[in-house]
This record gives structure tokens, C-alpha cells and sequence, in this order.
């Protein structure tokens, strides 16, 4: 996000969350230095204070706060206005001002009363996340949760086709608090995924053992628009989110997430955006959610009415929810015995398409069980690394074996779109190009060095330059290659696949291509996968994609001969890949002395990795600039080689390929679910809507930090 429209949204926030009253009570220097504050945090703090203050309107211009100024603000009045309270045995702290009346008479009695009946939905055979979200009771043991936290654990659409993944189970847990309870914790069992609503993020689940102790919530039945700028507490299990400012996380939630809170807040207007390929009226709020929160019950502080289901947010702008007087008017949901208030508002057949579609037709297929990421007969393979995750939602993908058949469709959508006009959204994808960047780049290309050993600074040059070539045309890449004193040149191109096979006197180059309409290839990138016999699995489209240019880069490398000679792949983004999969593909057949990837997507599963960080030890180098998107996808794969991973600035850190699990944490993959948020979001995009899609819980990985003069930028500055 730009700073001007960061700075905007906070203004937004500011205006909506704070009367000017209580800005001007928080410059006061008593009620800063109360909150803790250094003595530079104390000043900037003030100084962004007096500014709001001082501007009758508060419409401040995109450059009145300094950014140091702007973040220490944003970190002040997010966590006092829009507090995180701790549950403990099952009641609150009292919320500091101004909350406090939460914690006092019947609001505290109100809210007190639901606690007990809001769980954590936990997946204990999951590989990769430790919780889905959240659920809480809504009738006879039974309970709801998002239909994007049910898709984790189960397959199907509706109440006729739904059952649990091969391998999957799934509980519930009701503490989980932030003071450990004594004794055992009790997870109560899924017995069977009742409904998952076809038009709304909403799912039903039947839970065994549900008593007394765990009542049955009441659902208000009021119109969200009789709600506007109510009070409320949104209950449920924040996690943390990495990609979003998480020293300001810190602040709000104590550095401890994973565990039951209450976030006060207000209901706000509703708010059309995408979900699950359609749009949908939701009601928001403005209390600080983050992922894991999805599920959460949102609680009408007045009532201990439920008004709402908690789904999604956008950092500064607004959070979604599926409000309950929607899900009142189906009857379908009230057939199943879900708790709500009289009088019950009019049934509605506007979704009716929807549950005709979802329970229309043959039972759904159950798909084939999913593979462990690192196969048991895998002595040295490690366990996949939990991800942090926004949004905890999984779509139901066989990973099995797909032999025969032409490449997926990501591959001819992209040749069929690569010569359309770049779409509005790609525009902006990569922040412009900086082409006295490149030809700095360009001006400081070595040939001679290529054929040297282990990593040298000079050769992720060289290969970020050759990687930045290979978008060109086939003359530009051939002018080019003979300003670089390069003794042969030949461009290569079949459907989507291009890449360039380059030589020295002693070194072969192949230099992959990635994708020029970036927004298009995510939206239609999928994560079927294949089998490398004794490597381990890799993408389907990826290895594909390699396959149709194969024989001919083998029949230039052949022609150039090899005795003698060393041979290094590189590539950015979806060239990235191609240049590991060919790795694998050659290892053994040709002499690879180094792999220099730039913002490549993951390839393989954990079986991979080790074959490759064993096969290509000291010659496979990734490069990640700070927040770039293509790194975290796609869902169920894992990064090889050793990580470089560049910072805002041009620090970079970096770690030995042994440590190649613990670097792959730097940059975590997206969870299906925020994959496919992430499709509908483009998608959206494309289309020309102009409401924003379901969005994670705070900003999407940066795409603008994917380009490549970005890359080459920071490599320069590490010469």
C-alpha cells in the first residue's frame, strides 16, 4: 500500500474511531506517558496529535504527518481505541478508556455469558496449520464457523454433499486462554459437517457433547441497518500476521496471539465485495481482528446478541461479517435448529440458485487421500513448517498423479493474454520500471565471472541482468548478448515457455522467463502436482511448462558441448521455477554449478527440498525482495536452496542451506484459502470492480516488490 493511501486510511480511521474531543484529550502529555512511551515516541506522538487537532476538518494532506510521525500514531490510538482485552476462566479484564464500561454492570454480564460457548476449531491432523478459526453454539449441538474455516477439514457445498477430507478430524476446544487452565483440555469432537452455505462464508457443524456449560447463543434478528454504530465485542482466537506491521500487532495484542480475546468495537454500513466468486451485502465493523479470528462470533455488547459472523478484513478500512439476520431469512439455516430471536424476519428465495447448484445432481466426489508433505520413508526429510496465516482457509486439492494430458490452463491463459493490453491492475503491479536501474545493471555484467564457484555478488548480478533479458524480444535478447561479449546467443520459445541458452567460452547460461501479466497468472495459477520419480512432487503446470522447451535448450547445450565447460540456470518469478524444476530434471546429466533464482513461486513438496538441497548444496541461491507476493505461493509446496531475503532497505540476511526450513519462515506460503482470496481479489480487479474482494486480514504480500529492477537495485547496492 502507498503511503499517501495508507496515510488516508488512517486519517478515515482516525475520523471514525476518535471524536475530535478525544484527540484533544490525548494530546495531553498525562495520557501518553500513561501508555508507556519513550521520550521520542512522547514527541512524535504529540507532534502527530497537534496536527490532527489542528486542522479544524482533520483532512490532512497527503504529507502533514512525517512517517515517523504517522506510525507512532497509528500505534497509540489503534491499540487504546480499538483495545484487545485478555479472557481469563472464562470472564475479561476490565478494557482500558474508552471501555471501561464493558467491564462493568450488565454489558460485562452480557458479554461474560458468551464466552463460555466460543471455541477454537482445531484440525489435529492438519500438517501444516495449528488451528482452522473460530466457532461458537448456535442450537443443539451445534455450531457455526466460516465456511472457509469448514473447507480445511471437509469437502462439498450445501447439506446434502459435505464430508470430511480422507485423513482429516476436526474438535473444538473452548479455552485456550492466555493463562494456561489447570488439567486437561477437553476438545470436544466434529461428529459431521452439518452446512456449508453456498452464498455466505458461513458453515454448520455438529458437535459432540455439547451441555450446559456450552449454551446455545441467541442470533438477533435485527436489521444491520437498525445496528449502525451500536457497540460490540467480536470473541474469537487472533493469530499473527507477519506481512503487516507487526511491532504494532505487538503493541495491540501483547505479543501473545493464538488465544481467546474479546475486541470492543462498532458495527458500520454495509459493504458490498467479493466472496466466493460473488458479491455479498456484508455488515463491518471496526474492532482489531486478525486471522484466526475468522468465525468469531460478533456480540451486540447491549443485548449478548450475536448480530453478526466475522469473516474477513482490510488493515485500516473495514472488517466483514455475515450479518445475522441474512442468514435469519433462509430457512434453510433455521431448519437446522440455529438459535434466533422473534420475530423471524421474511424467508428469502434470492439464494435459491445457489442451494439448487450446491445439492442439485450426483454426490460429491471425495477426493483421494493427500500425501504427507514429507513422506515417512523419508528418514531425512523434516517436517513442513507452520506457516503464520491471516485468513486460515484451504481448499480441497488432490495432489495425485496426473500423467498424460497437455499443460493446465494457467499456461495457455497466459499465452493467450501475455500480447493482450496489460490490464489496469498489472499497471501497477510492479511500481514502474526503473530503466537507469537496469542499465546500471546492464553496464556491469561479467561474463568471464559465471564459471566460478559457490555465491558471488557478481554472479547474482549476472543473473538478475540475464533474468531481466529474457522478457525481451528475441532481437533485443540477441543485441544485448552481444554487448555482453557472449560468443553465442539463442533465444527459445514454445506457447508460454521462453528462455534464452547464452555461452562464454567456459560457461553455458540458460535464462528463463517469467510471466509479463502477473495479475493474470495468479488468478489462474493451480496447485495440482506430479511426481518426480525419486525427487519427490512438483507442480504439474510448472514442470509442464519446462517439458515443452526441453529437448530443444538439451539439443543447444548439446551442440555447444559440455566437456569442460559449467552450466547456470536462472530465472524471476514463474522463470524461477523453471530453472529449478530443469535443475532437477539435469541433475546428474549436466554440469549445474549454480541456480540464481529472483521472486520465484515454490516448486515441490518436503521430499523435494531435500533432494534438492542435497543434490545442489552451495549452487542454489533464491533471492526474496522484502514483502514480494510470488514467494508465498502456491498453497502446499516449500522453498529449496539458501535464502537471500532483502529488507525494505538494502539489507539483506541470509542462511547456510541447512537452514534452508527455518529461511523458508522469512518468506511463509499464503494457506489455500488466502490463495484463493488472493485469485478472487484479482479476479475482482480484472473485471473491473471497483469494491475490494474478500480481503486477509491486513495488506496482500507487496506485488510491487516483485519486480525485477527491484531485485537488480539491491543486488548493486551489495557488490
Amino acid at each position: 500500500m502507498k503511503r499517501s493511501e495508507h496515510l488516508q486510511r488512517l486519517r478515515k480511521m482516525l475520523q471514525q474511531v476518535t471524536p475530535e474531543s478525544s484527540l484533544e484529550s490525548m494530546s495531553g502529555g498525562s495520557n501518553l506517558e500513561s501508555m508507556g512511551l519513550d521520550e521520542q515516541e512522547l514527541d512524535l506522538a504529540k507532534s502527530g496529535l497537534e496536527s490532527l487537532t489542528a486542522s479544524g476538518t482533520r483532512d490532512l494532506e497527503d504529507d502533514s504527518l512525517s512517517e515517523d510521525e504517522q506510525n507512532v500514531l497509528e500505534a497509540i490510538i489503534l491499540p487504546r481505541e480499538r483495545p484487545v482485552v485478555n479472557i481469563i476462566n472464562d470472564t475479561f479484564d476490565v478494557p482500558p478508556a474508552p471501555w471501561k464500561h464493558f467491564g462493568k454492570g450488565q454489558l460485562k454480564k452480557n458479554l461474560e455469558s458468551v464466552i463460555p460457548s466460543i471455541g477454537r476449531v482445531e484440525v489435529p491432523d492438519h500438517p501444516q496449520i495449528p488451528y482452522a478459526g473460530t466457532g461458537f453454539v448456535v442450537g443443539p449441538n451445534l455450531m457455526m464457523t466460516n465456511r472457509h474455516v469448514a473447507e480445511i477439514f471437509a469437502v462439498g457445498l450445501g447439506s446434502k454433499k459435505l464430508a470430511f477430507k480422507p485423513g482429516q478430524t476436526a474438535g473444538v476446544d473452548f479455552k485456550r486462554e492466555i493463562v494456561p487452565t489447570s488439567g486437561d483440555t477437553v476438545i470436544l469432537t466434529v461428529e459431521k459437517v452439518m452446512m456449508i452455505h453456498p452464498f455466505w462464508d458461513m458453515a454448520l457443524l455438529k458437535v459432540s457433547g455439547l451441555g450446559d456449560g456450552h449454551p446455545a447463543l441467541n442470533l438477533s434478528v435485527k436489521a444491520p441497518e437498525e445496528l449502525l454504530d451500536e457497540e460490540i465485542a467480536v470473541v474469537g482466537y487472533p493469530a499473527q500476521d507477519p506481512r503487516n506491521q507487526v511491532e504494532l500487532q505487538n503493541r495491540i495484542f501483547g505479543g501473545v496471539f493464538n488465544v481467546k480475546r474479546l475486541q470492543p468495537g462498532r458495527l458500520k454500513e454495509r459493504s458490498t465485495l467479493n466472496s466466493f466468486g460473488h458479491k455479498v451485502s456484508a455488515l463491518t465493523h471496526d474492532a482489531s481482528t486478525l486471522g484466526g479470528n475468522s468465525g468469531s462470533a460478533v456480540i451486540h455488547a447491549s443485548t449478548g446478541e450475536v448480530v453478526a459472523l466475522h469473516f474477513a478484513g482490510i488493515y485500516l478500512k473495514a472488517n466483514y461479517a455475515v450479518p445475522a439476520f441474512e442468514l435469519a431469512r433462509d430457512s434453510r439455516v433455521v431448519d437446522l435448529g440455529v438459535n434466533f430471536g422473534t420475530p423471524a424476519p421474511t424467508s428469502t428465495t434470492e439464494w435459491n440458485s445457489f442451494w439448487n447448484q450446491a445439492d442439485g445432481g450426483e454426490e460429491a466426489p471425495v477426493p483421494a487421500p493427500k500425501p504427507p508433505v514429507n513422506p515417512p520413508d523419508s528418514p531425512t526429510s523434516t517436517p513442513a513448517q507452520s506457516t503464520s496465516w491471516t485468513i486460515p482457509v484451504q481448499i480441497t486439492v488432490s495432489l495425485g498423479d496426473i500423467s498424460g494430458g497437455a499443460a493446465p490452463s494457467v499456461i495457455a491463459k497466459v499465452q493467450q493474454e501475455e500480447d493482450q493490453q496489460t490490464s489496469r491492475l498489472d499497471e501497477g503491479l510492479f511500481g514502474g520500471k526503473s530503466e537507469e536501474t537496469i542499465q546500471q545493471g546492464y553496464a556491469k555484467f561479467n561474463g568471464s565471472a559465471l564459471s566460478t564457484n559457490g555465491f558471488q555478488w557478481i554472479n547474482a548480478l549476472n543473473c538478475v541482468d540475464a533474468s531481466n533479458l529474457s522478457y525481451d524480444d528475441d532481437n533485443a535478447v540477441k543485441r544485448q548478448a552481444r554487448k555482453w561479449h557472449l560468443e553465442t546467443c539463442d533465444p527459445v520459445h514454445r506457447d508460454s515457455t521462453h528462455c534464452f541458452v547464452a555461452s562464454t567460452a567456459d560457461t553455458i547460461l540458460i535464462a528463463f522467463r517469467g510471466t509479463k501479466q502477473l495479475a493474470n497468472w495468479l488468478t489462474n495459477l493451480n496447485v495440482l502436482g506430479t511426481t518426480l520419480p525419486g525427487k519427490g512432487r512438483v507442480h504439474r503446470g510448472f514442470l509442464m511448462a519446462f517439458r515443452t522447451v526441453k529437448d530443444r535448450i538439451e539439443d543447444l547445450v548439446s551442440s555447444l558441448g559440455t566437456t569442460g565447460k559449467k552450466v547456470v540456470l536462472t530465472g524471476h518469478s514463474l522463470g524461477g521455477a523453471l530453472a529449478t524444476i530443469a535443475a532437477a530434471e539435469w541433475n546428474g546429466q549436466l554440469p549445474i554449478s549454480s541456480v540464481y533464482t529472483y521472486g520465484q513461486p515454490a516448486v515441490g513438496d518436503g521430499t523435494f527440498r531435500t533432494f534438492m538441497n542435497s543434490s545442489f548444496a552451495g549452487k542454489f541461491f533464491r533471492f526474496v525482495n522484502d514483502d514480494d507476493i510470488v514467494p508465498r505461493v502456491p498453497p502446499g509446496y516449500v522453498h529449496v536452496g539458501q535464502l537471500f531475503h532483502f529488507d525494505a532497505g538494502n539489507n539483506v540476511s541470509h542462511e547456510a542451506v541447512g537452514a534452508a526450513e527455518s529461511a523458508a519462515e522469512e518468506t511463509p506460503i499464503m494457506t489455500e484459502a488466502q490463495f484463493r482470496n488472493l485469485q478472487d481479489m484479482l479476479a475482482a480487479e480484472q473485471s473491473g470492480n471497483t469494491q475490494e474482494s474478500v480481503g486477509l486480514e491486513g495488506f496482500f504480500p507487496s506485488v510491487s516488490d516483485h519486480g525485477m529492477d527491484k531485485y537488480m537495485g539491491k543486488i548493486l547496492a551489495n557488490l
